[in-house]
């Protein structure tokens, strides 16, 4: 009795909003009955919640340069954008030989893809001689922004910006989307 009037309890406050009339007065016999019979009220979309970004960095580097219109034009998120700018600007830092991007080219998402592939797989390789796991989109930018503040990444800043100076980076992004290690 105690177990399925927790479980009920527990139910009803994850639900949230349902009315009264949804749900009879008298619960279900166990607690098998009493998933199945509210199992309809958790298929709700939730439209707010966590602000995870559950992407893994090569999705959130393909959709911030191909998705159309562009991340950075039209994103009604300014937490989102400027997630997605972030992780996309410390990717570039682990791509040692730049990246030419040319939104005119025929290959144009080959390019993003295969650079985002790129930039991922160093990233992965770094994070796994620092003995770090993380694989998604806000844990890898949360540990890459601990990274930077720890000074663990100063030496591929020094070579990005050394890239950006022999304009070894062609990208397509706005200025203002790009400047976050090219600042000193």
């Amino acid at each position: 009795m105690n177990r399925a009037l927790t479980d009920r309890v527990n139910l009803l406050e994850h639900a949230g909003g349902v009315s009264q009339p949804e749900i009879s007065s008298t619960p279900p016999a166990n607690a098998s009955q009493t998933r199945e019979v509210y199992s309809v009220s958790f298929t709700k979309s939730k439209t707010c919640g966590s602000k995870a970004l559950p992407k893994g960095p090569v999705a959130i580097w393909f959709e911030w340069y191909a998705k159309t219109p562009r991340l950075w034009d039209v994103c009604g998120g300014r937490q989102k954008k400027s997630a997605y700018k972030q992780t996309v600007n410390y990717m570039k830092l682990f791509l040692p030989n730049g990246f030419h991007l040319d939104t005119s080219t025929a290959t144009y998402c080959d390019q993003v893809l295969r650079f985002g592939q790129e930039a991922e797989a160093n990233l992965l390789k770094f994070f796994q001689v620092q003995g770090t796991k993380r694989k998604s989109g806000s844990s890898v930018l949360k540990q890459l922004r601990k990274y930077y503040h720890e000074g663990k990444l100063n030496g591929l800043i020094e070579a990005y910006r050394a890239r950006v100076a022999t304009e070894g980076i062609v990208d397509p992004a706005p200025r203002e989307t790009q400047d976050l290690f090219t600042r000193k």
